[in-house]
């Protein structure tokens, strides 16, 4: 390449120093990577998490870890490593989300190394920055789940893609080392998460059609046949050794579900200020589009196939997921089409050059400021978030429950609904629930006893007797997360033939959601608690020891009244005994 030729190349020429721009990206970067292991355990384990926990909190091995994993739609790679992690570290939530919080950081540098050739320093740190100020990011960093494990390894296999396009078109027949690493990558990838799967095969595809020798082809084909046939095996063992109903989800088929998701992926992916930041990026080019001349390098064609590669991936998992949702079983979600985020980052850091490049000094420094400022607030509002709990308050109201007299030794009733946890109230899902969710934070002597939702108000009678010394007669939360539908539920009970005095007294847990830059309180979770004239006058508390469920999970003490013999649109009252302002 002449001299000339590689100044004529922005996206070169722009790679040899680091901007101050992408000092201040990495400068968010780095914060937001500091601050995923602040507030580890701030908030309690959420359902999924609890269920992680069912499967991995044993001393019964690897085996058992695989026996219960296969109750589950996800495949078993992450529940070996977080077994090996607990059995070495302990059980505290702290313990068990930092591993995730580990696996999300080396997402982002395997992402920065790997791509490092491809694109600009301070495109590099844009992307990192966007990623990091990301819900889904900032989620799965602290969530003992498997996402964090996926962007990881998707990162890796983005590196090793391009790594194999770079030795391909530098003339080598089959590059072996490449092609070794994508197959292990790609088996790895495709045992962590079904649309793992989805993405390896879309990454196999690109590489295949655009492939040059039939070494490489016939490569590729060997490396997709080695994915699919592992992951078909783990399929026949799931759907042959337990009664698995793929169908029985919370996953719907519908427009309206995917049109839900979809939006979901881009606000997960992207806060709504980077967001800005994209469209403003997009106008640019529009603008400029024809006084765009590009030369033509072997530099930059690697770096456009490589953006076509993630673009292919993006869209495929998309396309793909909706047509196995459609065709085999309902499974498209936000969170599961945001395990392939890694390429989506590439193609962030690709506009970023292309939208910058050629820019006057004056309009790059107004653009510069504004997108750390953007990307700043949102850094320094998910910063506060960590010291919030954000998840379902298990922890808070069992906390709560137990702070209740006459509760220990005394039969919970606990609510849940058709379908919530996969499979149907069966024997297996009634005692998971009673052990692994609601009684995860009790001390044994509390017995929660699960009903469903058409159960529970059918046995209304039996279970609001004044005699009782437990005041708890219903609890609820994953099932039902907000408060209109909770005191529906709530009327519905007290409006049953041999509902006591027809009143009940709804406690009020709550969460924390960002809207924009501010963390509004949400009720989440509710203990439904026998009128009378205790809990009706008395103050809601939580025992000592639970500092930061007492600051911030408390929510308000709602009275839930009906008469049977007013007129129907004059039968309930709701009347508010204690409002927490949190």
């Amino acid at each position: 390449m002449t001299p000339a030729s590689h100044a004529a190349d922005p996206t070169l020429a722009e790679k040899s120093g680091f901007s101050w721009p992408g000092k201040l990206y990495a400068l968010i970067t780095l914060l937001g990577c500091v601050f995923a292991f602040i507030g580890l355990s701030t908030s309690s384990l959420w359902a999924d998490e609890l269920f992680t926990m069912q499967v991995v909190d044993h001393h019964q091995g690897l085996g058992e870890v695989f026996r219960r994993v296969l109750a589950d739609v996800h495949p078993p790679l992450y529940d070996f490593l977080l077994y090996g992690w607990i059995e070495l570290l302990g059980t505290s939530e702290s313990v068990v989300r930092l591993l995730s919080a580990i696996l999300a950081i080396l997402s982002i540098i395997v992402f920065a190394l790997g791509t490092r050739r491809r694109l600009s320093p301070t495109a590099i740190a844009f992307a990192c920055a966007v990623a990091t100020t990301s819900l889904f990011w900032y989620e799965q960093a602290q969530n003992a789940r498997n996402y964090a494990l996926s962007i990881f390894i998707s990162s890796a296999l983005l590196a090793a893609a391009i790594d194999f396009g770079r030795r391909t078109r530098a003339g080598e027949r089959f590059p072996a080392g490449a092609w070794l690493w994508l197959t292990v990558l790609g088996v790895a990838g495709s045992q962590v998460h079904p649309y793992m799967l989805l993405m390896v095969g879309m990454l196999l595809l690109f590489l295949l059609i655009t492939s040059r020798t039939w070494p490489q082809r016939i490569g590729v084909s060997i490396s997709g046949v080695i994915v699919l046939g592992l992951y078909a095996g783990l399929l026949w063992l799931m759907t042959h050794t337990t009664k698995h109903d793929f169908h029985d989800t919370w996953f719907s088929n519908s427009a309206k579900f995917f049109g839900s998701h979809l939006r979901r992926a881009v606000f997960h992916f992207m806060s709504r200020q980077a967001l800005l930041i994209v469209v403003a990026m997009l106008l640019v080019l529009w603008l400029r589009r024809a006084r765009v001349v590009q030369t033509d390098t072997d530099e930059r064609r690697l770096t456009n196939w490589t953006a076509g590669l993630c673009g292919v991936v993006c869209i495929g998992v998309i396309l793909s997921g909706i047509a196995v949702s459609l065709l085999v079983a309902p499974s498209f979600s936000y969170r599961n089409v945001l395990v392939s985020a890694p390429f989506g980052w590439f193609l962030l850091a690709r506009l970023y050059d292309a939208a910058t490049a050629r820019l006057d000094t004056r309009t790059t420094t107004i653009g510069a400021v504004a997108i750390v400022v953007l990307l700043g607030s949102q850094s320094i509002a998910l910063m506060r978030g960590r010291m919030l709990p954000s998840n379902e308050p298990w922890r808070a109201s069992a906390a709560y429950v137990q702070g209740l007299p006459g509760c220990a030794d005394a039969t919970l009733p606990v609510i849940t609904y058709p379908g919530t946890y996969g499979t149907g109230m069966t024997p297996a899902v009634h005692a998971m629930m009673e052990r692994h969710y609601y009684g995860y934070y009790l001390p044994a002597s509390y017995h929660p006893y699960a009903y469903l939702a058409d159960a529970w108000l059918h046995h209304a009678g039996e279970l609001t007797p004044s005699n009782g010394t437990c005041p708890v007669v219903g609890w609820i939360l994953h099932d039902v997360s907000d408060e209109e539908r909770a005191l529906a539920l709530a009327k519905q009970f007290v409006s049953q033939p041999g509902a006591e005095n027809h009143q009940m007294v709804v406690q009020e847990f709550v969460s924390y959601d960002l809207n924009w830059l501010a963390w509004k309180p949400q009720p989440s979770a509710f203990v439904f608690l026998r009128a009378t004239p205790e809990m009706v006058s008395q103050q809601a508390s939580l025992p000592a020891g639970t500092e930061v469920d007492r600051k911030h999970s408390l929510g308000d003490r709602v009275l839930v009244s009906f008469n049977p013999s007013a007129p129907s649109a004059e039968a309930y009252e709701v009347r508010r005994l204690h409002t927490t302002t949190p």
